[in-house]
């Protein structure tokens, strides 16, 4: 029974109804005949009984044993990684473990009464395997995936079906699988665990650091997706190092030589060579038995184009798995992207400008100078302004002391050479960071006086709009490459009025009618100004708080703006893409995982051709063509 309140408080509410009944129930009776008041005491008394019933809340378990027999399941790992014969007495691990079920079959079938005992084999996928009760398990290997978490996933599915009383797990230990098929086994085994099943596991081989259990592998390979000809490429890898204790470990990096190659035509796998600035070759050693470590390698693309790169762990004398010492990648080098230096302080507007990096066309080197009395004692790289290694300047908060005069009149002459200046607003930039006295002076499109120096002391509020600055762009500037944020006019307009206002700006005074004032704020005063330069082009903006409108939800707004600043500068913002993109990603991937290939075409205005018909084909090793069926996402 399961009484609604304690027993105690059911039992005294009882009595006490029952005894109400009995002494103040027959005087209300006197006016009937006796046969009749004892039937409705009765009742009254049913009555009780009834909620007496209710309150008690008796209940009837009825228990009948499961009389199904139960399965106990021993699965069995199959797959080419039990062929090492580093177990007992030089075995492989697949015959110590047909040997080891030999041994204890007899045991296995005595385990219960009512359990029969089920025996499976594994790779990726289960097995039941049929045998006599004298037969033993096949010493053959033939799976190429250890799938140990999608092989207890199908035991819980069968556990479902079926009394599935345990499990025996014997194989090497070892989860060596790809998608799909790489469900992480410890997962499925809480998920067994839950249902009251156990897993009891049986490992064969050795774990230590003798001669067959040596091996080094390359477990995992980091490559940006697209990087740029000339420019050093990062490559990271992680090694994992098993019974190489002592030994000295060499990792190098490998990328395809395509000289001379034709489309569909592979080159051979080289190292490039080292120079002052890149390391295509890594040495290591360890102490312990197993280890992992990272590994960063480096090389400079000469050439665009696409192109295999490998890491690879050089195989160890004594080493007899050599398969997983070698990981490859693809990369995609671009001929030269719009190469931008960006010189400022920490501040929150650094991330609008870094997140230019999202774009595949802009190369951005970032210089972050200390704050405070430091910064005019700052050193920047004395190359930053040498002619062709940048095509955009980027200059923030910072005073031209940072620079000093002679990088300022070098990068003046770059911008006489073509390059492009962007200065951003800030404390001391413009005329309060002292660039009125610079060879910059003559070159930008504001004017700048030496009165306006910010010093030491507080800031200088009469250079600066302290307030909140709504950025509207003129009549001019709607129709400008730099203020196009949409393609329609009307919604151009919309999404400049729909964005948050700046928090402050700087106050620029337009140096002459010729150059072209793009927005202004509410009160008319100008906050974004170009100019031409000869070949040169320079922008200057009051603005430096338009991560405000990243972090309210127009980040698309705030990106294009952005990238068409630094297009315009770089004079590309005619620059359209190919009108057929083909896009392979992940760039690395085991073998027998799926590879997504996506591809597309669009029109002269760079808008998605939706109903383009293509005929795909993958060309294969051995120059086999193999084709694909293309399905729309």
């Amino acid at each position: 029974m399961a009484p609604a309140w304690h027993w105690g408080l059911v039992v005294t509410v009882l009595v006490a109804v029952v005894g109400l009944i009995v002494w103040t129930y027959p005087r209300r009776l006197r006016s009937v005949s006796a046969g009749t008041g004892r039937l409705l005491l009765l009742l009254r008394l049913a009555v009780v009984a009834v909620l007496a019933f209710t309150m008690l809340r008796p209940s009837l378990q009825v228990i009948e044993p499961d009389s199904r027999p139960r399965v106990f399941a021993v699965v069995m790992d199959r797959t080419r990684s039990m062929e090492v014969p580093d177990a007992a007495g030089g075995k492989t691990r697949r015959a110590a473990l047909v040997e080891t079920v030999g041994a204890f079959r007899a045991q296995l079938e005595e385990i219960g009464e009512n359990t029969e005992v089920r025996f499976f084999d594994f790779d990726r996928e289960l097995v039941p395997l049929n045998l006599e009760r004298d037969q033993a398990p096949s010493s053959e290997t033939q799976g190429d995936q250890t799938a140990m978490g999608t092989v207890l996933e199908k035991v819980l599915e069968e556990a479902r079906n079926q009394q599935i009383s345990g499990v025996i797990l014997m194989g090497d230990g070892a989860q060596r699988a790809v998608s799909p098929f790489d469900l992480d086994p410890r997962r499925v085994a809480r998920m067994l665990g839950d249902q009251g099943l156990r897993v009891f596991t049986v490992p064969f081989g050795a774990s230590g650091a003798g001669d067959n259990s040596l091996d080094v592998s390359v477990d995992d390979l980091l490559v940006d997706r697209v990087v740029f000809e000339n420019k050093a490429v990062i490559v990271r890898a992680r090694v994992r190092l098993v019974g190489a204790a002592g030994r000295d470990v060499r990792v190098r990096l490998l990328v395809e030589d395509r000289a001379g190659k034709t489309i569909g035509q592979s080159g051979l796998m080289v190292q490039p060579p080292a120079t002052g600035r890149t390391s295509p070759i890594r040495r290591m050693s360890t102490t312990q038995d197993e280890d992992v470590r990272q590994v960063e390698l480096s090389f400079v693309p000469t050439r665009p184009g696409e192109f295999k790169i490998a890491v690879e762990v050089e195989p160890l004398d004594g080493e007899v798995r050599q398969a997983n010492n070698r990981r490859r990648s693809l990369i995609s080098v671009r001929r030269g992207g719009i190469r931008v230096a960006y010189i400022d302080r920490p501040r929150p507007e650094l991330r609008s400008v870094q997140l230019l990096r999202a774009s595949e066309k802009i190369q951005l080197e970032s210089h972050i100078v200390r704050p405070g009395r430091r910064v005019g004692r700052a050193r920047l790289d004395a190359e930053l302004f040498a002619p062709g290694r940048h095509d955009i300047y980027i200059l923030g908060d910072v005073p031209a002391s940072v620079l000093g005069r002679e990088q300022l009149s070098r990068l003046a002459a770059r911008i006489r050479d073509g390059a492009g200046l962007l200065m951003l607003g800030g404390f001391q930039a413009f005329g309060a960071g002292g660039y009125s006295a610079t060879p910059l002076a003559e070159l930008m499109p504001v004017a700048m006086n030496a009165a306006e120096v910010q010093g030491d002391g507080p800031i200088e509020t009469d250079l600066h709009l302290m307030k909140d600055i709504r950025v509207i762009p003129t009549d001019s500037g709607l129709a400008h490459y730099i203020m196009r944020i949409a393609d329609s006019g009307e919604v151009n307009r919309a999404r400049w009025e729909a964005l948050p206002p700046l928090e402050k700006a700087n106050r620029l005074r337009p140096k002459n009618e010729f150059v072209d004032v793009l927005a202004r704020d509410p009160d008319g005063n100008a906050l974004l100004v170009a100019t031409d330069i000869g070949t040169g082009r320079l922008i200057a903006f009051a603005g430096d708080s338009t991560f405000f409108w990243f972090q309210f939800g127009h980040r698309e707004v705030h990106q294009r703006f952005w990238q068409q600043m630094i297009f315009w500068l770089a004079r590309k913002e005619d620059d359209t893409d190919q009108p057929v993109w083909v896009q392979v990603e992940p760039r690395t991937f085991n073998a027998a995982a799926e590879v997504p290939v996506r591809f597309g075409a669009r029109d002269d205005q760079g808008k998605p051709i939706d109903d383009a018909q293509f005929q795909v084909s993958v060309l294969a090793p051995g120059q086999r063509k193999v084709a694909l069926r293309p399905r729309r996402d």
